[in-house]
């Protein structure tokens, strides 16, 4: 027996070496698994400090919230898809035009959902190039960017065949040796010179939107009233090629008035409402700053957007009148041949308030402040001469 029971203890004793050799591995990878949970904060996805499983208090997903790391100028004009030689030919993709497009809805996340900071991945970094993959749920490469596009351009452009994006042998042929060159857009829509709007309003149904003045003189971007909105929204293909100068657009019903204003209280918060709201369609081109302002625009600044000398965030507000306000030192620098008039040898040396009292700079020239005989426009400092163009 004693042979028999010292066999066995060897035994044991060798059984438990093995289970002790093994140990530390599994206790190490609990430890580490610990140790990783307990390095998340789980308030970065949770709402609540203990969730459970029947109220897990999700919170929105983090990237939803960020606004992208890279600035829409920092965007490539156009980037190259696919493959050369491949069964649907190359893609050359407005990135930059898509960049700025992103900004009125979900932003850079719409593309790059897990990845917006420095560097940008490659997408087959995670989405596989080959259709057989083991995890189902995320979709292969070209499943990945086809539904990119499609979500947008199906609702732009509901028949549109694979040559809309891809290139033909012909073309990929023509245009192997640029392949940096953007291509054009196969359709395009004007955008319109203002838009009329049909309200529910008991007083003043009709509201005319100056688009183009929005757009072009106040330089606000798309991003700035545009959120969250549908492509066809403006890119709407029947219209491609018609007069869209004047639109006319019912509003929608069932708004709240803060709905229905929403965009434009930023800037027009303070207004009457009979300043946007008319019986009739506002038949005037556009904003007038003259008129609503009392300083009308001379050929020098009505080229300048509002922004140029408007600089105060927000809505514009009112700027000093004064030419020093906005240029600094002007009268050491200034050129009086730009007024029409080449000021002779006695004048050339003469303090511009000299001549225009109180700095009234539009108003008539006084001479009586130095010459008792000498008057304007019969006795002219100088030589007159066509006013050189206004630039642009």
């Amino acid at each position: 027996m004693r042979p028999i029971a010292l066999f066995a203890l060897i035994i044991l004793g060798s059984t438990g070496t093995l289970a002790q050799g093994r140990a530390p591995a599994s206790v190490a990878a609990r430890s580490a698994a610990r140790s990783a949970a307990a390095s998340l904060d789980c308030r970065a996805c949770h709402t609540a400090v203990t969730p459970t499983k029947e109220a897990p208090a999700l919170a929105a997903c983090p990237r939803l919230q960020v606004k992208g790391y890279h600035a829409v100028a920092e965007a490539p004009v156009a980037i190259t898809l696919g493959k050369a030689g491949a069964k649907y030919g190359l893609v050359k993709f407005e990135h930059r035009a898509h960049a700025h497009m992103a900004e009125t809805g979900k932003g850079c996340n719409g593309c790059h959902h897990y990845d917006q900071a420095r560097p940008i991945q490659k997408c087959k970094n995670c989405h596989a190039v080959s259709r057989r993959r083991e995890d189902l749920s995320k979709p292969d490469l070209k499943a990945a960017m086809h539904r990119q596009c499609l979500d947008c351009h199906l609702d732009w452009n509901p028949k549109g065949a694979c040559s809309t994006c891809h290139q033909t042998k012909a073309s990929a042929v023509a245009g192997a040796a640029d392949k940096a060159t953007p291509p054009k857009p196969k359709t395009t829509v004007a955008a319109p010179q203002k838009i009329v709007y049909e309200t529910a309003a008991k007083e003043g149904k009709s509201v005319t939107f100056f688009h183009a003045d929005h757009t072009q003189r106040f330089a606000l971007a798309c991003a700035d009233c545009h959120q969250q909105q549908a492509c066809r929204a403006c890119h709407d293909s029947k219209r491609a090629g018609a007069d869209n100068a004047v639109l006319t657009v019912k509003t929608a019903k069932g708004l709240t008035d803060e709905q229905a204003h929403a965009r434009c209280t930023t800037c027009h918060a303070n207004d009457a409402c009979a300043t946007c709201h008319k019986v009739m369609p506002t038949p005037a081109i556009g904003f007038d700053h003259g008129r609503r302002t009392g300083f009308p625009l001379n050929r020098f600044h009505a080229p300048l957007t509002c922004k140029q000398c408007h600089t105060a965030p927000g809505a514009y507000g009112r700027v000093a009148a004064d030419c020093e306000s906005c240029h600094k030192g002007w009268q050491a620098k200034f050129d009086h041949a730009k007024a029409g008039l080449v000021l002779d040898e006695q004048h050339t040396g003469a303090d511009c308030v000299g001549c225009h009292e109180d700095k009234a700079f539009r108003a008539t020239p006084v001479c009586t402040s130095c010459h008792t005989d000498k008057t304007w426009p019969t006795h002219k400092p100088g030589k007159t001469m066509a006013r050189p163009a206004a630039r642009k």
